[in-house]
Order: structure tokens, then sequence, then C-alpha cells
């Protein structure tokens, strides 16, 4: 499990006290690997600089950040992903020469983009740029749950012989006609940490390999991606937003006219490989 989401079992942030959030912020780890519950904030009001920086830092730490008792409309909501896209953006893709195309805040869910079921996926894995991270408000009682697995931690649970194999694989993603190529193992574009990046919804086959061999590959990543000891799961109450990294994690659907949706648009997939050569991604 990763080291650093053990390091701190809570963190206190007293904000400007001219700003609109006045209450201290804590955040509380739920479970070992990943995920934390955020108190002591109204995201309705808007948050200032630092309070958001905070912010960040425990979605790239924590990845799934848990907000209880939010009553903020569609538009609030939207305003709260843009404030975080705007401290990310600076901070993607420092290994290449280019400067990062500002990230876009886009509301709902397209008719057809969500996979059938319960599947557990990462959210538009069928495109090039899938999506960077995702909001879900529950405003209303609807019994629902959802589950979400830290795939930095189910990167640390395979072998050591079947990473280094995966390592330099790609993966064809599919879904309504759409087809994306992607590394098995991505690296995360500000943190730099690998994560598997593969999911039972969204991932046809293992590209260069017969079809039987890329099947039974596929059966081991997903049985690591989804293992208990990665998982966490939760029940809905209203009220509660989530706020996940796409990059980091995989969660199970939910039905979509429960919640309200907001995702930050992401950039291009990149393996391991690229951190040591930079002058790839730069061109």
């Amino acid at each position: 499990m990763r080291a650093n989401a053990l390091s701190t079992l809570t963190r206190t942030l007293s904000p400007d006290p001219f700003a609109r959030s006045h209450a201290p912020m804590q955040i509380h780890p739920l479970h070992p690997a990943f995920a934390a519950e955020v108190a002591g904030l109204d995201l309705a009001t808007p948050l200032d600089a630092p309070t958001l920086e905070v912010l960040h830092d425990a979605f790239l730490e924590h990845a799934v950040l848990l907000f209880r008792g939010q009553r903020l409309s569609p538009a609030a909501q939207s305003a709260f992903a843009a404030g975080l896209a705007a401290v990310e953006a600076p901070l993607l893709d420092r290994r290449s020469l280019l400067l990062p195309p500002p990230l876009r805040v886009v509301a709902g869910i397209p008719e057809g983009e969500a996979p059938p079921g319960a599947a557990w996926h990462a959210d538009h894995t069928h495109d090039a740029e899938p999506s960077l991270a995702c909001l879900a408000h529950a405003p209303a009682a609807e019994a629902t749950e959802i589950a979400f697995a830290d795939q930095r931690a189910a990167l640390a649970l395979l072998p050591a012989s079947l990473r280094r194999r995966v390592e330099e694989l790609r993966a064809e993603h599919a879904h309504h006609g759409r087809l994306a190529e992607h590394p098995v193992i991505r690296s995360h574009p500000v943190t730099g940490e690998g994560a598997l990046f593969v999911n039972p919804a969204f991932t046809r086959r293992i590209l260069n390999l017969p079809a039987g061999e890329s099947a039974r590959l596929l059966d081991a990543l997903f049985a690591a991606a989804t293992a208990p000891a990665v998982t966490w799961r939760h029940a809905w109450r209203p009220g509660d937003l989530i706020l996940w990294d796409n990059r980091t994690v995989l969660h199970t659907g939910t039905a979509a006219d429960a919640l309200q949706r907001v995702r930050i648009e992401g950039d291009r997939p990149l393996g391991l490989r690229a951190l040591e050569m930079p002058w790839v991604v730069a061109g």
C-alpha cells in the first residue's frame, strides 16, 4: 500500500478569515490505501486559493474525496470543479516542453456514455484523452452504492514478473464504436506514480498478443484491479458529493438519473517510459 496515504490521519487548515468558507477543514482517510472524507467545507460558496490548493493536494494523495451534507446547484458544482482544474492545469505534463491546454469542465453524462450495469471502469477510456477527474453529487435520497478501486495499490499487488511484462504493453479500449489505445500502466502526469490502466467495462484486448494470451492476461490484471484489498464502497446519502481522480481509480456504475455529474477533461495517458524520455513527449 502507499506509504503517504498512511502518513497523515487528520489534517486541518484554517482558511483566510475573510474568505467565505470559515470553518476549519479536516481530512480523514477512509481506507489504508486511498479515499478520504473532507469535513468543514461548504462547497456552495467560493473557496479561497489556499483551501483549493490543500484540497488538490488531498485529491492527488487520496484519489477519492467524500464531502457530506452539500447543498449546491449544478452551476456551483461546475464552479468547484473549475477551481480545482485551475490549480491542476499549471502542474500537468511537466515532462513536456509544451504548455498544457486549458482544462474543460463538462456537466452531465452524454447519452450512451455510461457502461452497462455496475461494471468497473474509468470514465471515457475509449477516448484518446480520458477524463481527468469526476464529481458526483447526490441531492436526494436514492438507495444506490458506488465502489472505487485504487489502481496504484492494484499495481503494487502484481508479481514483479507480471509487472515487468506489462510495463511496455498497450491495450485497446472500445465503447459504442469509439476506440482508443492506452498503456496498460500509465504514469500520473502530476505525481509520476504508476497505476494500472485497464478496466473490465471498456478494455477489449492487449495489443500485439494472440487472443487467448490477451484474455488470460486481462483476467489477471482485472483480478488485481478489483481485489478487495484495493476497493472501498460507499452508500450514498442525500447531500453527498464525491470527487475522484479518473487517472488513478476505477469505479462502479450508478444510476445516472440519481446523481448530478461533472467531469474535468484530461490528457493523453503516457506510460512509465515517458518519465525517462521526455523528448518523446515534446516531439
